[in-house]
């Protein structure tokens, strides 16, 4: 925590624009007036600023209080509140409380709408990216009841030297496995993916950090599958007919055959056919056919 004294005519004033510039919350807000703003003799002579000294903390200070106050108006028991930094990263542990069983819920879903109230509490402070919050060691036993189905997948990348990447995962688990691999000399890890398809990938500690090659054969977002193109045509190649017509073609009738190419059985149904048309009242007639010897 550190201190900051502001001059200024009017006290008001002074609080709004400081609680405004350092993005202060009504429960973290104290100051000590130093001095109050005077106008002197008759206005005119021998005027005093006001000063105000306000009380900055940091960003652990700032979630631990905030964790106490809230503790306190939900009458949660507890020792004290240890607060651990990593990176832009704060772990914060409630110690000794006897409301434990409480503070965790059923499959820890009491401790986990804390921790996202804390979050969404400091959300926009720049130098903080994601509280962690934890009560007995809960999360300790659910970090390792989760490692463990990874540990035979670990040792094997360690015999084999070959790289593996795991399935899609949300950040608290992928920060399980890149802590529990920051202890094994041999190994590596690397994140790949954007956004819910954020992948681990466990690599020996010699290996480069190049992504595993693109897969082929599926189609990116938004991109449409191209067709095959036609085989050109040579110049010296002609088109085969299909047996189609083409647009606007009518189909071409066959050519009768030639009478003097008919047999005389074809000659005869021929001349039955023109016979029944020209007369389609006749009737055959009942007297045999003469025939020359």
């Amino acid at each position: 925590m550190k201190n900051i004294d502001i001059k200024g005519n009017n006290l008001n004033e002074i609080i709004s624009t400081f609680r405004k510039e350092h993005k202060i919350k009504d429960w973290e807000l104290q100051y000590e007036i130093l001095s109050k703003p005077s106008k002197g003799l008759f206005g005119l002579f021998g005027n005093k600023q006001a000063i105000i000294r306000f009380n900055v903390y940091t960003s652990e200070e700032r979630v631990k209080l905030f964790l106490e106050q809230l503790l306190e108006h939900m009458e949660i028991k507890f020792d004290n509140i240890k607060i651990q930094t990593e990176q832009k990263t704060i772990y914060a542990t409630i110690n000794n409380s006897s409301d434990a069983g409480f503070l965790i819920g059923k499959n820890g879903n009491m401790l986990e709408q804390l921790q996202y109230l804390v979050n969404r509490v400091f959300e926009n402070l720049p130098n903080l990216e994601r509280v962690y919050l934890d009560t007995e060691d809960y999360r300790y036993r659910q970090e390792q009841t989760f490692i463990r189905s990874y540990i035979p997948i670990i040792n094997k990348v360690k015999a084999t030297g070959k790289s593996v990447t795991l399935e899609p995962m949300q950040s608290s688990d992928r920060r399980i496995i890149h802590k529990y691999v920051e202890g094994e000399r041999t190994l590596k890890t690397l994140t790949i993916g954007d956004g819910d398809n954020k992948r681990i990938v466990i690599m020996p500690a010699g290996q480069k950090d190049t992504a595993p090659p693109k897969r082929t054969g599926f189609l990116k977002k938004n991109d449409t599958p191209k067709r095959n193109e036609p085989a050109k045509q040579t110049e010296t190649e002609k088109p085969k007919r299909t047996g189609f017509l083409k647009k606007n073609e009518t189909p071409k009738r066959a050519e009768p055959a030639k009478h003097d190419d008919l047999t005389p059985e074809q000659k005869a149904a021929l001349s039955y056919k023109k016979h029944n048309r020209s007369y389609p009242d006749s009737q055959p007639s009942k007297h045999p056919r003469r025939t020359d010897k």
